[in-house]
């Protein structure tokens, strides 16, 4: 079985600091597994749970996601 690699928030963060931006979110897809991630980073609590809600936006409306999927939390709030 092939296992799809998610874009850790590590990368998002780096994105972020390189290009001086407060929220990040990235939607990726894997051809060989089909596989769709969301992730997402905020420079401050604020930008995390905005980010979060975007991502989370994202998933229900664009990408059609499962509803339980779409409830995501910044993991800096968990």
């Amino acid at each position: 079985m092939v296992k799809s690699k998610r874009i850790p928030i590590k990368s998002a963060k780096d994105i972020a600091q390189k290009y001086d931006k407060d929220q990040v979110i990235i939607i990726s897809w894997d051809r060989k597994t089909g596989t769709t991630w969301v992730t997402t980073h905020g420079k401050t609590i604020e930008d995390c749970n905005m980010a979060a809600e975007g991502g989370n936006k994202l998933k229900r409306e664009f990408l059609k996601w499962p509803e339980e999927l779409c409830n995501e939390k910044p993991k800096r709030k968990k």
